[in-house]
C-alpha cells in the first residue's frame, strides 16, 4: 500500500470519528480488526502488518479467529475497549496512519492513547503509543539488536520512522511540477524522489494517465508533455484535498491485479470503478490474503505430515531390514544343531569347533565358532536363542512393516488431502482429524474449540447429464461413501494410490462415458496426477466397507473393475463443476 492510496483511505475513514471500539481481534499474527460502531453503523478496521500486505482499510471480510487471542490482542482489549475515537490521521504522506482514542489509563482516568500503523513492507509494525508518547506495547517487538536505528519496547519513547527529504505535493503547484520534471532520467523516478507519497509505480502510472501512453524519458520528452504531466498532478491533489478520489481496480479477467485512487492508464474493459478507495483495497487485498493465509496454514500442515512421512519410511525400512535375515537365523539353527549332532567331539574350553555339516551336499567341514566358557551343550543353547530370537523378531516384524505401510499410505494421503484444500474450513478439518489421530497437539481445548461449517465435495456434473462428487478430505470421503452414497450409486477410487472417493449418483444404468469421465477424476484427484494409464477401481457402493478401527478414509471393496485412464487436466477442466 502506498502513501497515494493510504491518503485516500485515511480521508475516508472521517466516518470513524466518534465511533466506539466494540470488538478487537486478531485473526493473524500480523494482523488486528477493530469493530468500530459509528454513524449508526457496525464497521470492521483492518490493521495489517505482514511484509507483503502491509495495510489499513475498512473490509467486509471476517476471517476465523484463533482460540486464544494473542497476549497484544489481550493487552489491546484491556486498553483500548470501548473507546471512543478521536481522530484518524496519517503523517505527511508517508505510509504511518494512527488511529486516536479516548480511553481508560491504568488508574481509570480517560487518557489519550494512538494506534499506529507503519506501513514499511517487511519493517511494517502496529504500536500502541499512551498520552506520554511512550510505547505501551507493539504486534512485532523491535530490540537495538535487531535495529541499530530505533527500538520498538514497551516504555520506549515512540520515535517516528527516519523521515525522507522530500515535498509534500498538496503543496507544490504547475510550476514546481514543471520544475521538477527538468533534467534527464525517467519522469516517474524523478518525481518519486522529490515528492513524498509517490511510489515509482504510481508515479509511472500517473505519467502513463496524464499523457494517455507510456512517458518517455525526461530528455526526449516534449515540453507539452511535461506541461500535462504538471497541469494532472496538481488537479489531481487538488481533487484529493477535496475528497475526490477515482477507486479504480486494474482487472485482469476477474483477478484485480491493481488497485489505484485514480482512474489509470489502461483498456477500458479491464478497468473497474469502486464506490470507495476502501471497498477497493478491500477487493484488491481479500482474495490474496486468503491465499496468503492458506498458504502459510497449509505450510505447517505441509511439513508436519512430511516429517512422520519420513519418519514412517525409516520405521518401514528397518524391519525390512530385519525381515532380510532369514539366511543369518537359519545359521544360528544350524550351528546348534550340529553342536548338539556332534558333542562328544568337541572339548570343553574351545573357542571353536570344526564339524561335519551333514545338511551341504556334499558333507563339508564348517567352523563353528564356540563360547570358551561355556559346555558344547550350552553352546547349543545360546545358538537356539539367537534363532529364536530371530524368528521372533521377523514375524514381529511382518506385522510391524504392515502397520508401516497403512500408515505411510495414510500420511501419504493426507498430503494430497492437504494438496486439494482451497478453504479455510477443509483445512480445519484436516488439522481436526490430525489431532485426533495423534500427529498434532489439540489447539484448543475440545469445549473451546471455533465451530467451522463443514466443507463440501467438489460437484461435477457428466458429459451424460449425471452427478459426480469428489472428496476432497478423509471427512468428505468417509460422509460421500457412507452416508450419501446409495447401495447402487458408483464408487471409484485410483488402485494403488492416495486419492479421493469419487461417487456416481445413479439414475438408471451408467453410461461407460460417464465411468470413464469419473474415473478420470478419480485419477487426477489421486497421488497418480501426473502418470500414465492409471488404474482406476470401481464398484457398486453396496461392497464398499469400512473395516472396524480403520483410520479415516480407509475402506475395502470387493466384486470391482478396474479403467485404466490417463489424467487430463484439460479434460476435467472441461467437465461442468458445480460450486
Amino acid at each position: 500500500m502506498d502513501g497515494l492510496s493510504l491518503y485516500a483511505v485515511v480521508k475516508e475513514l472521517s466516518c470513524l470519528i466518534n465511533g466506539k471500539i466494540d470488538k478487537i481481534n486478531q485473526p493473524e499474527r500480523d494482523e488486528l480488526i477493530l469493530s468500530v460502531r459509528a454513524g449508526g453503523m457496525n464497521r470492521r478496521l483492518l490493521l495489517c502488518a505482514a511484509a507483503d500486505q502491509c495495510r489499513v482499510h475498512l473490509t467486509d471480510t471476517n476471517p476465523p479467529n484463533p482460540a486464544e487471542a494473542p497476549m497484544f490482542c489481550m493487552l489491546l482489549r484491556r486498553r483500548l475497549m470501548g473507546a471512543r475515537v478521536l481522530d484518524v490521521r496519517q503523517r505527511g504522506l508517508d505510509r504511518v496512519a494512527g488511529i486516536v482514542v479516548e480511553a481508560r489509563d491504568e488508574l481509570g482516568d480517560p487518557a489519550p492513547f494512538e494506534l499506529i500503523v507503519e506501513i514499511m513492507g517487511k519493517h511494517s509494525n502496529i504500536i500502541l503509543v499512551d498520552d506520554k508518547g511512550l510505547v505501551v506495547d507493539s504486534i512485532r517487538r523491535v530490540s537495538p539488536f535487531m535495529s541499530s536505528v530505533r527500538s520498538v519496547l514497551p516504555g520506549v519513547k515512540y520515535l517516528l520512522p527516519p523521515a525522507q527529504d522530500k515535498e509534500d505535493p498538496r503543496e507544490a503547484d504547475e510550476v514546481r511540477f514543471f520544475e521538477a520534471l527538468k533534467g534527464e532520467g525517467r519522469a516517474d523516478k524523478r518525481l518519486s524522489e522529490i515528492f513524498s507519497g509517490l511510489a515509482p509505480a504510481v508515479a509511472q502510472e500517473i505519467c502513463a494517465a496524464a499523457l494517455g501512453d507510456q512517458p518517455q524519458r525526461l530528455e526526449d520528452m516534449p515540453e507539452a508533455d511535461k506541461r500535462r504531466i504538471s497541469a494532472f498532478l496538481y488537479k489531481l491533489y487538488s481533487d484529493f484535498e477535496r475528497g475526490a478520489f477515482e477507486p479504480t481496480l486494474i482487472m485482469d479477467g476477474d483477478r484485480a491485479v491493481r488497485v489505484y485512487p485514480f482512474t489509470p492508464f489502461a483498456p477500458e474493459e479491464n478497468l473497474r470503478r469502486m464506490p470507495s478507495m476502501n471497498e477497493a483495497i478491500d477487493e484488491f487485498y481479500a482474495v490474496r490474503a486468503m491465499r496468503e493465509r492458506h498458504k502459510r496454514r497449509s505450510a505447517s500442515l505441509a511439513h508436519i505430515l512430511a516429517n512422520n512421512v519420513e519418519r514412517c519410511e525409516k520405521k518401514a525400512a528397518l524391519h525390512r531390514e530385519t525381515l532380510l535375515s532369514e539366511d543369518r537365523m537359519e545359521e544360528y539353527r544350524l550351528m546348534g544343531e550340529l553342536i548338539l549332532a556332534s558333542l562328544h567331539l568337541i572339548r570343553k574350553g574351545a573357542k571353536e569347533a570344526v564339524l561335519e555339516d551333514y545338511y551341504s551336499d556334499p558333507p563339508q567341514k564348517r567352523i563353528v565358532p564356540l563360547d570358551e566358557r561355556l559346555s558344547p551343550a550350552d553352546n547349543a543353547q545360546k545358538y537356539y536363542k539367537k534363532y529364536q530370537k530371530l524368528r521372533a523378531a521377523r514375524e514381529q516384524a511382518k506385522t510391524l512393516l504392515r502397520e508401516a505401510e497403512e500408515e505411510l499410505l495414510y500420511l501419504e494421503g493426507q498430503l494430497d488431502n492437504l494438496e486439494k484444500c482451497t478453504t479455510d474450513a477443509e483445512l480445519d478439518e484436516l488439522r481436526a482429524e490430525l489431532e485426533q489421530e495423534g500427529y498434532l497437539r489439540p489447539s484448543a481445548p475440545r469445549g473451546k474449540r471455533q465451530k467451522t461449517p463443514p466443507s463440501k465435495p467438489l460437484h461435477y456434473v457428466s458429459s451424460d447429464g449425471l452427478d459426480i462428487y469428489v472428496g476432497k478430505n478423509n471427512r468428505q470421503n468417509d460422509a460421500l461413501t457412507l452416508s450419501f452414497a446409495s447401495p447402487e450409486d458408483l464408487w471409484l477410487h485410483a488402485k494403488g494410490f492416495a486419492g479421493s472417493h469419487v461417487i456416481v449418483k445413479k439414475d438408471g444404468p451408467i453410461p461407460p462415458s460417464t465411468i470413464e469421465e469419473a474415473a478420470l477424476l478419480a485419477a487426477y484427484y489421486s497421488r497418480a496426477r501426473g502418470g500414465a494409464l492409471v488404474p482406476v477401481d470401481y464398484t457398486p457402493r453396496k461392497y464398499v466397507k469400512k473395516p472396524s478401527g480403520a483410520k479415516p478414509g480407509m475402506v475395502i471393496y470387493t466384486t470391482n473393475r478396474t479403467a485404466y485412464v490417463t489424467p487430463d487436466e484439460s479434460v476435467v477442466g472441461k467437465l461442468k463443476n458445480i460450486e
